[in-house]
């Protein structure tokens, strides 16, 4: 019996819910033909060309099944929970349990159940009797709507936390909300704001002392500010003042993730400053320091993007495709498009005529995994400039004006700024 694509499986089986859990589990249990993929071809090879066996498949159904079944327990748990909550008139009680239920939801990778969750544990929000209860419930559902992209509703509901912690003087839940806040201006490139969203922040942050871990993130939020702004030594410093407290907690090294997310920022302004082999060292450090897939694979992304501008596309490539496999392997196929991109352009780089291939698999599993619009609008940034260097103007044109068109709708004014000078040139 012969193994099959994954794009074979795919054109095979209907697009319903139902069937995404197995099919997530055959995504990260094939693997790349071994027979093409140190040819030509094979580094064009994406996802959907990798091959599994039906066998495999057999055995992965019992694993998929048992999960779903967890995940149905919990989420008719939340539901029994809340019901009693309220018949028991403790509107409180179930405005808790929707939250420890959509927080359960999420942890298990179902995003859009969780946000069904928030959404009607906030409908709670003005039946409780103290309204400042209801804070952890506004800070869950903003990091929900932020990781989403949702970041219009992420904002409103940090805004809203910020009120009522401020209206409370509860200086912990005040300095979550205002940071919060901040990174939402962040993600949308709304620098301005960000900074004076993090003023407000520092006001809070200083009450709670510098031992406190949202000191060094606050620095080293400033410090991404002020990189994204060319404020390159002023970055610097935010970035070194954010070490500092970041490791004089105690007298012990930096944990981990800690010490690969300061790497990666490192690696990041020295990459703005033009100091490519300093940049690739630190993202190495980083890359060696961090635990969690989802940041090993974007620090992959950082590390190839470096090895690529200086002239080393095979070992860029090489290097994204080690982040494909573990994005694969880890269940963090989210961060497939970004692999995706940079594969796109070390592929271009290498003088493959179908590079376009790659983008367009960005784009497929942007779709499939219904993953935010901020990732289609970087996709077709990508995708345009690469039509264009090859002189299909026209067609680099329109996938930048689609692009611009999103980060318009989604408030990205700087993001969408830099789109439009593309379209323009």
């Amino acid at each position: 019996m012969k193994s099959l694509s994954i794009e074979e499986i795919r054109r095979l089986l209907p697009d319903v819910e139902e069937l995404r859990p197995l099919l997530e589990e055959v995504d990260a249990a094939a693997r790349p033909d071994a027979e093409r993929r140190w040819t030509a071809s094979g580094e064009l090879g994406t996802v959907g060309e990798r091959l599994v066996r039906p066998d495999q498949v057999d055995g992965l159904i019992p694993e998929v099944m048992e999960r779903i079944r967890e995940r149905t327990a919990a989420l008719y748990g939340t539901a029994a929970q809340a019901i009693h909550a309220l018949a028991d008139d403790d509107r409180q009680g179930a405005l808790d349990a929707l939250v420890h239920g959509a927080e359960a939801q999420a942890s298990m990778g179902h995003p859009g159940v969780a946000e069904a969750l928030i959404a009607a544990a906030l409908r709670q929000i003005d039946a409780v009797p103290d309204r400042s209860s209801a804070l952890p419930a506004l800070l869950s559902g903003a990091r929900l709507a932020r990781a989403a992209g949702r970041w219009q509703a992420a904002e409103s509901r940090y805004l809203k936390a910020l009120t009522l912690a401020r209206d409370a003087d509860d200086v912990q839940q005040a300095a979550t909300a205002a940071v919060g806040a901040g990174n939402v201006a962040v993600d949308r490139g709304l620098w301005a704001l960000a900074r004076s969203r993090y003023d407000e922040a520092e006001t809070w942050v200083r009450r709670l002392g510098s031992e406190a871990p949202e000191s060094w993130h606050l620095e080293l939020n400033r410090s991404i500010v002020a990189r994204e702004e060319d404020r390159l030594l002023e970055a610097e410093e935010h970035w070194k003042r954010a070490k500092e407290l970041a490791t004089g907690l105690s007298d012990r090294e930096m944990d981990g993730p800690t010490r690969a997310i300061l790497s990666n920022a490192r690696g990041q302004i020295l990459h703005a400053r033009g100091l490519d082999e300093e940049a690739e060292v630190a993202f190495k450090h980083a890359l060696d320091a961090a635990r969690h897939p989802d940041a090993r694979v974007t620090i992959a992304v950082n590390l190839a993007e470096v090895l690529l501008e200086r002239g080393r596309a095979l070992e860029a490539g090489e290097v994204a495709r080690d982040a494909e496999e573990l994005a694969l392997g880890a269940r963090v196929t989210p961060r497939l498009p970004e692999v995706y991109r940079i594969l796109g352009r070390v592929a271009a780089a290498r003088g493959h005529a179908d590079a376009f291939v790659l983008f367009e698999r960005a784009l497929d599993v942007i779709r499939g995994q219904r993953l935010p619009d901020v990732e289609r609008a970087r996709t077709l940034e990508a995708y345009g400039r690469y039509d264009k260097d090859r002189g299909e103007v026209q067609t680099g044109r329109a996938r930048l004006r689609e692009a611009a068109q999103i980060l318009a709708r989604l408030g990205c004014r700087g993001a969408q700024s830099r789109v439009q000078a593309l379209i323009n040139e």
